[in-house]
């Protein structure tokens, strides 16, 4: 025991110690609310000021706009060793490949020089439509906020459309941008003439995730194993490809399919066969995946004209994303099923695990898989979409009072346009050319400000060991801050590679950062300056610091140029937002990349 000291304790103990000064007070930390030990899980409370401050699209603005000037960028070529010269590069692809009004697009980019990547490079990616479907035409705006509260409320725009022959193409356009050549706008539902959802998303359940087995003919298999002298695990490995592999059929026609029912739940198990074109191909090659590539670009090495496949699932769907459509009445599994007149899904190309001969048939496995299952109602008469009201813009010519003041080299020439991102559809005229809708020309990028996301890096080191990568870098995982589950459930599968805390306002929203916004200026789109000013304060610190990075620019570059053929991870992530791939769809191409 401590012995006593009249009863008062130590005396000491109330003592400054000598090493201490009390003349200096305790500094000023910064505003909000800050957890004093910050472990995983911990949160950080920004203050109004300071969240009015990161929500600022003018600093994106400023930014993009320096290093256009700065030619802080460089575009991508491809070199031809027969001339010797460079040429810009692009990659021709399909959005929504497979279906029957499947769109020509083309790809080109731009390399950005960063720190915060493994290959210090962002890659920007621009999207132009080359064919344009038939999708319809706006005919009604409802932005008459007295008239709408609820829709108000909700953040949206409900328009009537004039539906086209290929209007079936909606129910694969959530989240795309749809253009009139004057307002674009995030597509965000698609809703009957009663207004009840034309589409319902299932995702495979994870505990029993859908697999499909293709099958081709045993006398298709010999004749090429014959001439290669190969067996069938050679075929291990090798891309399976259904040329019709987007499935829309009339729902009294799939093969098997049980419909369950629970509180926030409805699910079903299905068995679908189908038949058509298998191809087998050659992608030893190639370093995208077979979902990014012109697949009429890889080599054939069987085609069984009379292959067929079979799809095994459990998909579940989420009640409370579409009950406030029913207003009162319960959504059930059957009602969604009895509304519905169509289910799709995609048989995606995938890589062959398992081939084994089987009744005078060659069955060609794939691995299990995360993939979707669609009940869809075809937009007709009267149907609606529906476009988030904070994801419009407008386009024209860069022009004031009718004079166009930049300066033309030649007749040939691009105009410089002009893009306004502060558009108010409540207030604003939107949807007004009478142009049919098609896909907007979209420029996409793999930095976190954009994409909400985090690639993996795969190194520990960067540029000749000067400098750690922090290891949630290298190996990012799902956080307590990040999407809900049933949210990420296809990018869980690609843990380690990608996570994402991207919330489905940010993917219906305009997206742009810094690099994008550059890319627009190099291709004569103007970005309006936009009206939401960061406060005197973050705007004097916010110079200093771009003062600083503009001063690095040459430095990273010469890293860039060290590293940047050390994966082909960010461009291809950059093209898969491209293509407007769910995320689903997009952990399967992080996961079949060859990076």
């Amino acid at each position: 025991m401590p012995r006593k000291q009249n009863g008062f304790g130590n005396l000491k103990s109330l003592a400054f110690k000598p090493s201490k000064s009390v003349n200096v007070g305790k500094a000023k930390g910064a505003p909000g609310l800050y957890p004093s030990n910050r472990r995983y899980g911990t949160s950080v409370n920004r203050t109004i000021i300071e969240k009015y401050n990161l929500d600022s699209d003018w600093v994106r603005w400023r930014r993009g706009f320096e290093y256009y000037n700065k030619g802080a960028w460089y575009r991508l070529k491809t070199y031809d060793p027969i001339s010797q010269t460079y040429s810009d590069s692009q990659i021709e692809s399909k959005l929504y490949q497979g279906t029957e009004y499947e769109v020509d697009v083309v790809f080109d980019g731009y390399k950005f020089a960063t720190k915060n990547a493994d290959s210090n490079n962002h890659y920007v990616v621009k999207r132009t439509t080359v064919s344009m479907p038939d999708i319809g035409t706006i005919t009604q705006v409802n932005n008459d906020a007295l008239k709408y509260p609820e829709n108000k409320a909700y953040r949206e725009i409900w328009c009537k459309i004039n539906p086209g022959n290929d209007a079936r193409l909606l129910a694969k356009m959530i989240g795309e941008r749809l253009s009139d050549g004057e307002t674009e706008a995030s597509l965000s539902w698609v809703l009957t003439a009663s207004d009840t959802p034309a589409l319902f998303i299932g995702k495979s359940w994870p505990e029993q995730p859908a697999t499909v087995t293709a099958e081709i003919s045993e006398a298709q298999f010999q004749k090429w194993a014959t001439e290669n002298n190969k067996t069938v695990n050679d075929l291990v490995g090798k891309t399976v490809y259904t040329p019709s592999f987007f499935q829309e059929k009339p729902i009294d026609e799939v093969s098997t399919f049980n419909v369950l029912d629970a509180r926030d739940y409805w699910g079903i198990e299905v068995v679908d066969k189908g038949v058509g074109e298998i191809i087998i191909l050659d992608n030893e090659q190639e370093t995208l995946p077979p979902s990014l590539y012109d697949i009429s670009q890889l080599e054939p090495i069987i085609v069984d004209n009379a292959g067929s496949f079979t799809l095994e699932g459990t998909y579940i769907y989420q009640k409370d994303r579409y009950q406030r459509f029913y207003g009162n009445q319960y959504l059930t599994g059957e009602l969604a099923v009895d509304g519905a007149d169509f289910v799709s899904y995609s048989v995606m190309p995938y890589i062959i695990l398992g081939a084994e001969s089987r009744n005078g048939k060659i069955l060609l496995r794939s691995a299990p898989f995360i993939s979707e299952f669609k009940f869809t109602k075809p937009p007709e008469g009267s149907a609606s979409l529906v476009f988030t009201d904070y994801s419009f813009t407008k386009f024209g010519i860069d022009e004031y009072n009718g004079v166009y003041y930049h300066k033309q080299g030649s007749p040939k020439d691009e105009l410089w346009t002009r893009i306004d991102t502060d558009v108010d559809p409540w207030m604003d005229e939107v949807f007004t050319s009478g142009n049919p809708l098609s896909p907007a020309t979209i420029y996409t990028c793999s930095c976190p400000n954009y994409s909400q996301s985090m690639l993996r890096a795969p190194q520990e080191t960067e540029d000749e060991g000067t400098r750690k990568i922090n290891r949630q870098r290298r190996y990012p995982l799902p956080t307590a801050q990040g999407r809900a589950y049933y949210d990420q459930i296809g990018l869980t599968e690609a843990a380690g590679r990608i996570e994402s805390w991207e919330t489905r306002e940010h993917r219906m929203s305009f997206k742009m950062c810094k690099h994008t916004i550059a890319a627009m200026f190099i291709n004569n789109l103007k970005v309006k300056e936009p009206d939401s000013y960061p406060t005197i304060e973050a705007r004097e610190q916010f110079e200093e610091k771009l003062d600083k990075d503009v001063a690095e620019v040459g430095e990273e570059f010469t890293s860039s140029y060290r590293r940047g053929g050390l994966t082909t991870l960010e461009i291809v992530f950059a093209l898969a937002q491209g293509l407007n791939l769910d995320e689903v769809e997009l952990a399967y191409v992080i996961l079949n990349s060859k990076f």
